[in-house]
């Protein structure tokens, strides 16, 4: 069992999908820090290592090998646009908006919950984003 660690705010954090414990986990350095059934996120990097896309894709059999690079904050801002985000290995080399499945890099802030047995990445955009344009 993972201790609840303190998360470093001025740190990254590396967060991805448990498919054995069915929630987030989130790991700072090297170290799972926390599991969580929701998560919230600033400057958020949205990651998929091919090589290990290649090897879900050759064993077809699922490992870690996507997932969020963020910092934590304690809850996201009001968003101006937001749209739900996903990654399937078998269908994207990407996490992908998933109305117009195009490819999904950054977005300002995200929030992650667990539904059901699945996990939701809604990416939002805040009025301060679109005024720095």
């Amino acid at each position: 069992m993972v201790a609840c660690h303190k998360i470093e705010p001025n740190k990254r954090v590396y967060v991805y999908w448990n498919l054995h414990r069915k929630c987030f986990s989130i790991r700072q350095g090297t170290r799972v820090v926390r599991h969580m059934n929701s998560v919230c996120l600033k400057d958020v990097k949205y990651l998929v290592q091919p090589a290990g896309r290649a090897r879900v894709l050759r064993e077809k059999k699922k490992n870690v090998h996507a997932g969020l690079s963020a910092y934590y904050i304690d809850h996201v801002p009001v968003p101006v646009i937001s749209f739900d985000v996903t990654y399937n290995p078998y269908k994207y080399e990407t996490f992908v908006n998933t109305e117009d499945h195009e490819p999904q890099e950054w977005s300002e802030y995200a929030y992650l919950e667990r539904q059901g047995h699945s996990p939701t990445i809604e990416a939002i955009f805040t009025r301060e984003y679109f005024q720095k344009s």
